[in-house]
């Protein structure tokens, strides 16, 4: 029965998506910028006059608690990852309630082109982005000097769960709160766990009927991956 469930929740989660957010709520305001920390993934935000703070903007210009902004006029701000993500949206508000101007939404790494998008004095926007791989961006604004704000920054997937294969492979208990076993590889395989959204969480190379501890991960769904091409997904509970 454990064995049938286990099957349905799979099947159910292929169908799902995934994402995480950069909301600033646990945001530390430090010398070299702002910083957040979350899936095992940081965000730092700078700014080229070196002047940034974190604030709980009480719903300004739309925003949902806590927002990143540049505390003088700047002439361009800077979020940076500490591994490549794929971004979905970003909220961008304009922190000292001038005519609005238009922004700018440069990316660094993957394949992905540059948004303009008109941000508002007296509300903010939500900034469509669907880029992959990124590594930072940049904004720029169309009056030069700017207080640029920013909110959510919002990643989606980065590991699609569909395409998991085992060719045979097995690995139990699953789910499991302390090990998992693998059989049905070949001996002395190289592996790497990564959570749900392409954080690279444990690697190393196992044989035969050999365990492997997750017993300090969080709570949560993963995928073992083999260089052999296998990828079984696995919950630690």
């Amino acid at each position: 029965m454990k064995q049938i469930y286990s099957t349905l929740f799979f099947a159910l989660i292929s169908f799902m998506s995934f994402s995480q957010t950069f909301d600033w709520e646990t945001g530390i305001d430090t010398e070299n910028g702002v910083v957040q920390t979350v899936d095992g993934i940081t965000a730092t935000f700078t700014t080229s006059s070196n002047s940034h703070s974190i604030l709980n903007g009480a719903g300004y210009a739309g925003s949902s608690g806590n927002v990143v902004f540049a505390t003088n006029q700047t002439t361009s701000v800077t979020v940076s990852f500490s591994a490549p993500v794929n971004i979905a949206t970003v909220f961008g508000l304009d922190a000292d309630a001038s005519i609005g101007s238009t922004w700018t939404f440069t990316p660094s790494g993957g394949s992905n082109s540059s948004v303009d998008q008109f941000i508002s004095s007296s509300t903010g926007a939500t900034v469509t982005l669907n880029w992959t791989s990124v590594n930072s961006f940049t904004i720029t604004s169309s009056q030069g000097n700017e207080s640029f704000g920013l909110d959510d920054i919002v990643l989606s997937s980065t590991l699609n769960i569909n395409n998991a294969t085992t060719n045979n492979v097995k690995i139990y208990p699953n789910p499991s709160s302390q090990f998992i076993q693998i059989s049905n590889i070949n001996s002395n395989e190289s592996y790497t766990i990564f959570s749900i959204f392409g954080n690279k969480i444990k690697n190393g190379i196992i044989s035969n009927n050999t365990q492997i501890d997750i017993s300090n991960f969080a709570n949560g769904i993963y995928l073992l991956k083999f260089d052999s091409g296998n990828t079984i997904k696995f919950i630690k509970n």
